[in-house]
């Protein structure tokens, strides 16, 4: 028979180590994001350049957009952070 302090602690090891991975695809996610709105931003340069407005107006967007997802992807972080103290 097993020991219920001993399943305690195994779960909560457990539910830890899924919570740090969850954490290390998420910081994944955020620096992908990060990378494709950076790279978004050349494209929405690119067209300001060559005297293409509408299609700088759509990757501003675009880059802003991801931005976010990418900020939102790091206070996830933070809060799973918070959860594992």
């Amino acid at each position: 028979m097993t020991c219920p302090l001993s399943a305690q602690l195994v779960a909560t090891r457990q539910r830890k180590a899924a919570t740090q991975r969850k954490i290390g695809l998420f910081q994944a996610m955020a620096d992908t994001l990060f990378i494709r709105a950076d790279e978004q931003e050349r494209w929405r340069e690119a067209c300001m350049a060559s005297n293409n407005p509408d299609g700088a107006g759509t990757w501003q967007r675009l880059a802003n957009h991801t931005r976010n997802e990418a900020h939102e992807y790091v206070r996830r972080i933070d809060l799973l952070q918070e959860n594992l103290r």
